[in-house]
């Protein structure tokens, strides 16, 4: 896919489906894994490849824990979904007509229409939420502060 392609697909979708994330990574476990079954039974063609099948292994599960690290920080909210937005993990913010009942992480950059319409809080910063305490009384004589 053209730089091009991707920027305006990304441009359209602000959203990652989490189904299409973890159908990936599911599909890159099962490479490493029938990689793994026929390095073990010798049924990797040339001598070449059997000396380079571990590596490859190695090299897919390392980047699938890496990404499953990352989707954890996108859904803990430590990090926006957009991080994680790929071409192939793309959806609209929103289900359309005959969409699963997938789970869209949606970017915290996406436009305000396209958000879900959960309501958010926002907190005022400390300092503004210091002044607004009332003072407390003096305490009365004989009677001990509490802790």
């Amino acid at each position: 896919m053209s730089d091009k392609n991707t920027r305006t697909l990304r441009s359209e979708s602000s959203a990652v489906s989490l189904s299409m994330e973890l159908t990936t990574l599911e599909h890159a476990l099962r490479g490493a894994s029938l990689l793994a079954e026929l390095l073990a039974n010798h049924d990797l063609p040339e001598e070449e490849t059997q000396r380079m099948a571990p590596h490859c292994i190695s090299a897919q599960l390392a980047l699938v824990n890496a990404r499953l690290r990352h989707m954890g920080r996108v859904i803990r909210g430590e990090e926006d979904a957009e991080t994680l937005w790929a071409p192939y993990n793309a959806t609209s913010p929103s289900p359309r007509p005959g969409d699963d009942e997938d789970v869209r992480l949606v970017s915290k950059s996406a436009p305000l229409f396209a958000r879900s319409a959960r309501k958010t809080t926002v907190r005022k910063p400390r300092a503004r939420r210091a002044e607004k305490r009332p003072e407390k009384p003096p305490p009365v004589d004989g009677a001990q502060p509490a802790p």
